[in-house]
């Protein structure tokens, strides 16, 4: 038999990471960059600096919404940076795209080549860069992919940008493009990449993925300002800007918003490991939290990680996905209104919601699938007299057994089947006892696993963050009366290739 031992070791002090719903964000500026995950034995990328005058974030049980965030630039010195869409409305320049602030100026490829900078042209960007050829010569054909990606997620007419322009500037040596004029006297100090109407700068990075995935990242910027006249809020800005980035090029083949199957796929990405860190230290956010990040929060880097998780797993999750796509009819509202609407919308389901959030905060890693990691809900009822059986999906989270259990009073559960797990060429053969020859969480993977939700509703922490060993029989006594869950034991990344169900008995002893 089984006692009870958890699973997961919970943090003592989990702050801002309540169920509730809190309204309420801030507004955006056009003010970009990406930090990076910098292993120890390879060239550092230059960190984030720290805001001078950064606002603390608010808690995810505070009601009332942060007031409108400026652009950061405006606190920068020297000469102010040319804001975007300063001469006309919003709608209006989405629609005639007649702002100056999308204008190229006039570039001097004989002056640029004697100061070593080089013209790497395609079809809607054309950049100039002091790097050696090779390096960099698949950026343009990187960012030419992107387009009609781009198009088709933001519902863009793919004949109306036919003829969109934009230059990129790859630096290695600032001062080359500060000589030649490139590099516009009105740009803030900016870490790694930054965008203004129709360009984008980017400093090079220690790997061919990351330079893609900051022209990427930034090339979302100047497309949502140039075709939907806006970005919208700063969680909203830079989620989706790092979701569309997160990519995978393979034979000249583009693909954007992919999960991370390992972190050798995305060196120097590192948003996993900044939620990973934060949660360890006893600092997770809830969703609001992220939608609570004003215009500069961003000048660190552990917010890109951040709004990151929130745009993966809003833009997966069942219960989320068709209202987080449609954000981009709203892009132009940088208010606090654009995060008021979402989560009024989402309301009826706002508690599961928050509840899978916490589940993809505590447990998050590459190749996560957030719709297979959904808790799957099912209406409630006493357990019958003479007990109850139930199937269980074993290629699914956790799944209510749609049966509730009494607080003090012993059950046993007991489970017969077999199913595959690690699927492929090679699966395992699996029984409710899991595999021994490798452990997950720190017991055999495919472990039968179960928990109860009981309690007050109020509880910072979702009970399902603690699972109690089942294997092929044991003996669960709740503290408090709930609805009981299953699962097997196995990450939400390697829950796709499992095979088979499950065939679970609850008695009362």
């Amino acid at each position: 038999m089984h006692g009870y031992h958890t699973i997961v070791r919970v943090p003592r002090t989990i702050p801002r990471f309540a169920l509730g719903l809190a309204l309420g964000a801030g507004c955006a500026a056009m003010c970009v960059g990406c930090g990076a995950e910098t292993p120890a034995a390879a060239p550092a990328v230059k960190s984030l600096p720290k805001a001078s005058a950064q606002t603390a974030q608010p808690s995810a049980a505070q009601s009332d919404p942060v007031q409108p965030a400026t652009d950061p630039r405006a606190t920068q010195q020297g000469p102010p940076a040319r804001r975007p869409f300063a001469s006309a409305p919003l709608a209006d320049l989405a629609a005639e795209g007649k702002n100056r602030a999308f204008d190229l100026p006039e570039i001097d490829d004989d002056k640029m080549a004697v100061a070593g900078i080089r013209k790497l042209a395609g079809k809607h960007i054309t950049i100039y860069t002091d790097l050696p050829v090779g390096e960099v010569d698949e950026l343009p054909a990187v960012f030419d992919a992107a387009v009609p990606l781009w198009c088709e997620y933001f519902g863009v007419d793919l004949a109306k940008i036919a003829q969109w322009k934009t230059y990129g500037h790859m630096m290695r040596d600032k001062e080359r493009f500060v000589g030649t004029g490139l590099y516009l006297e009105s740009l803030p100090e900016f870490p790694h990449g930054y965008s203004q109407g129709s360009q984008l700068w980017l400093y090079d990075q220690p790997s061919g993925y990351y330079r893609r995935h900051l022209l990427l990242h930034e090339g979302t910027h100047c497309f949502m300002f140039r075709w939907l006249g806006g970005a919208g809020p700063p969680w909203y800005m830079e989620g989706i800007a790092e979701l569309l980035a997160t990519h995978r090029w393979h034979a000249g083949k583009l693909a954007l918003a992919v999960m991370p199957r390992t972190r050798d796929e995305v060196p120097y990405w590192g948003r996993v490991k900044i939620i990973r860190d934060d949660w360890a230290a006893g600092r997770g956010l809830s969703l609001t939290d992220v939608m609570h990040y004003d215009a500069q929060a961003h000048l660190r880097n552990e917010p890109y990680g951040w709004c990151w998780g929130a745009a993966a797993f809003l833009d997966q999750h069942p219960l989320t996905q068709a209202a987080f796509r449609q954000l981009k009819e709203g892009a132009a509202d940088r208010t606090i209104d654009f995060s008021k609407r979402f989560q009024e919308r989402l309301k009826p389901h706002w508690n599961q919601i928050a509840e899978d959030w916490q589940l993809f905060v505590t447990q998050c890693d590459y190749g996560y699938d957030v719709a297979r990691a959904a808790v799957v809900h099912r209406p409630v009822a006493p357990l019958p007299a003479g007990g109850a059986k139930v199937t269980l999906d074993t290629a699914r989270g956790w799944q209510s057994s749609g049966y509730r259990l009494e607080g003090g009073k012993t059950y046993e559960i007991s489970a017969t089947g077999r199913y595959e797990v690690a699927g492929g060429a090679n699966p395992w053969p699996c029984e409710a006892g899991g595999i021994t020859l490798r452990y997950h969480e720190g017991q055999p993977l495919g472990m039968l696993l179960a928990a109860t939700k009981g309690g007050s509703r109020a509880s910072a922490v979702s009970p399902l963050i603690n699972a109690y060993p089942v294997g092929l029989s044991s003996e669960l006594t709740p503290d408090s009366s709930g609805p009981l869950y299953l699962r097997i034991n196995e990450g939400a990344n390697g829950l796709g290739d499992n095979r088979g169900t499950l065939e679970v008995e609850i008695r009362r002893k």
